[in-house]
């Protein structure tokens, strides 16, 4: 290239710094400042806790399952328990129930039986009176 070219385009350069720079500082005058957003550490790793502090915590862990384990049989044991005398009283409520239902059904068959009787007794005396009042004619 020319010498005097090299120079234009040096120059052109060095002018358009100048003015990008007059205007960054007076935009940064005028502008807030910029803060800078600092990401939050990471979280520390735990220490690793040592073997026997684990083990008696797993021990501790074991014992509170065995506990556990035990009330959960007992409850299930009394809750069978429960059910099974629950299941009693409504079968022995329900032989109550069919007793009775028994006695009046007899209560009523014999009823039926008296009106029946009684019935009979009706018509044999309207039949009666019927025969004498044909055999006075």
């Amino acid at each position: 290239m020319r010498p005097h070219t090299v120079i234009t385009l040096v120059a052109v350069c060095c002018s358009a710094l100048l003015c990008a720079g007059a205007g960054l500082a007076a935009e940064a005058e005028t502008a807030e400042p910029v803060r800078l957003q600092i990401a939050a550490a990471p979280p520390a790793q735990p220490k690793p806790a040592d073997t026997g502090t684990l083990t008696e915590r797993v021990i501790a862990l074991e014992k509170e399952n065995l506990v556990l384990r035990e009330d959960l049989g007992k409850a299930r044991l009394d809750l069978r328990t429960a059910l099974s005398d629950q299941q009693k009283r409504h079968a022995e409520e329900m032989a109550r129930m069919q007793q009775k239902l028994d006695e009046l059904n007899a209560q009523l068959a014999a009823e039926r039986g008296r009106q029946s009787q009684r019935n009979r007794n009706f018509w044999i005396a309207i039949g009666l009176l019927a025969l004498g009042v044909m055999a006075a004619n």
